[in-house]
Order: C-alpha cells, then structure tokens, then sequence
C-alpha cells in the first residue's frame, strides 16, 4: 500500500469472529482494478483470536472495548483516512468488482452520498436464497417510496464519503440495531442514498436465524420513517431479555 491516502477504507466490527475473518478479508484482497484500500479491523471486546487473526491477515486493528456494533462503526469510521468508507460485517465476502463497481457509481452520480446493496446466504437451504430476491426487491421499494431515500443499505453492504459523514454526528452508540438506517437519514441531508440492486455481496444467515434481524430491521425500517427512532436499543433489549 502507498503512502499516500486509499480511495477506500473498508471497516469490518468483529466480536469473536476468527472463523468467519479469513474468508473475509481474502475476498478483500481478490479486488480488482488496484484501487487503493486500507481494511479496518475493529476488535469489539473478542474474547477468541480475532485479533490475532486480524494481524496476520495485515489489517490495522483497532481494539474498542465498548462492546456494541455502532460504537465499533464510529471508531473504525474516525480512524479511516479513506475518501470513501465502505461498512461490511466479518461474515461478509465481496464479489472481486465490487469496489469497482462503488466507485464507479459514485462517479457517474455527483449527488450520491450513500450506496448500498443487496445480499444473498452462502450458507442457507436453496429456498431461502430463492426467496430473498422477492424479499430485497420488496424492501428496494419501501426504500425508494415510502422512505423517500431516507434509508436503505445495511451495514454489511454499505458505502458513504468520509467527507459528508465527517458533516453529520456519525453512528448512535446507543443503538443495539439500526445504526446503519440511522446514518442513512443522517447523511440523506446531504444528497442522496441509494440502494442498487445490481451491488450484491455475500453474507452468513447466522445472525438472521439465531438474532431476528430479518424482523428486527423491518420494524426498524417503519420506526425510523415514522418516529425517526429505531425499534429497538441497549435498553429495551435488556428487558426483554427479563
């Protein structure tokens, strides 16, 4: 990597993810069209041998003891030095023309401030992969109507320019889901946000089926264009869970 600033700073929050990291940040690595990237690794209180892990793969790691996705979000976010921050989460594998494909995005559209895409399960059953087209397709047009462009990618799958993102508060802390749809309605004050059907990237089913974030986000998703708050927080989730 040269001296000189990368195009890209792609942030990955890890909470004890040393099986899913390598694969990861291999599919980093398989990017083509040599467009310069730093990978942060934000260490989010692992208690296995992601950081380990992590250097020896050559990322920058950044260790954040307070555990949460959005704190890991906003420290790896004010650390990068990356014209564009690309979010995706360990268990993600990006296609080799994915960074190409952002950026090129970004130039053909002057106004685009957020960008972001679709996902499909390299580890679900047939039927679900089957259906996850009509599904996305559905949220592309709750997205594109009823939000107004005021939320759509997801953390996984997610890029934004550092210079508008420096602009807005940054990520909530305080949110346990939804920091992503909460930066998208921050940064739409800026310019655009886009959710392109065409930028698709791999991810684990794990956390839809064990954490029910398939319901989680769609409530999250009427919360936020309602009550522009999310569905839930730390807080709330602490009682559930009494």
């Amino acid at each position: 990597m040269s001296s000189t600033k990368p195009l890209f700073s792609i942030i990955i929050p890890a909470h004890n993810e040393e099986k899913t990291l390598p694969s990861c940040i291999d599919a980093i690595r398989n990017q083509e069209g040599n467009l310069s990237y730093e990978i942060i690794v934000v260490n989010n209180s692992s208690t296995d041998h992601t950081e380990n892990i992590a250097r020896q793969l050559t990322a920058k790691v950044i260790n954040e003891p307070r555990l949460g996705v959005g704190q890991a979000r906003k420290t790896g976010t004010a650390q990068a030095i990356g014209q564009y921050i690309t979010h995706i989460d360990a268990d993600t594998k990006l296609p080799p023309d994915y960074l190409s494909k952002v950026y090129q995005k970004f130039q053909n559209d002057q106004r685009l401030v957020v960008l972001g895409g679709q996902m499909y399960y390299y580890d679900a059953p047939w039927w679900k992969n089957f259906l996850r087209p009509f599904v996305h397709w559905g949220a592309w047009f709750f997205v594109k109507i009823i939000s107004k462009g005021k939320v759509g990618p997801m953390g996984h799958n997610m890029t934004f320019q550092k210079e508008i993102y420096d602009k807005t508060s940054g990520f909530d802390t305080a949110l346990l889901y939804g920091e992503d749809m909460d930066i998208c309605r921050k940064l739409s004050d800026f310019g655009k946000v886009k959710l392109d059907m065409s930028l698709k990237c791999q991810v684990s089913i794990r956390r839809f089926v064990f954490d029910k974030l398939l319901w989680v986000y769609f409530l999250n998703f009427f919360y936020m264009i309602f009550l522009s708050k999310p569905y839930k927080n730390k807080l709330d989730l602490n009682k559930d869970q009494k």
